[in-house]
């Protein structure tokens, strides 16, 4: 399965690279892509994983990131 999410607090390419490094050592996640310019992180997933699992690993791993539910406009 694949979900796409907003991420903020990136000001950077090494904050993006950051955030994808740490959300691609979570277990289950299949493969993860950040991207900068949308601020947004495509995850596919083995199996789901919760949105506060995707906040507390990116608290633990440093910086000062948010992953959020996409609102749809």
């Amino acid at each position: 399965m694949k979900h796409i999410y907003t991420i903020s607090g990136m000001t950077c390419n090494g904050c993006r690279t950051h955030v994808e490094n740490t959300l691609n050592k979570m277990e289950n996640v299949a493969n993860a892509k950040v991207s900068l310019e949308k601020a947004e992180a495509e995850i596919e997933m083995e199996s789901h994983i919760k949105l506060s699992e995707f906040q507390k690993a990116l608290k633990e791993d440093g910086g000062n990131y948010g992953i959020h539910e996409q609102v749809e406009p």
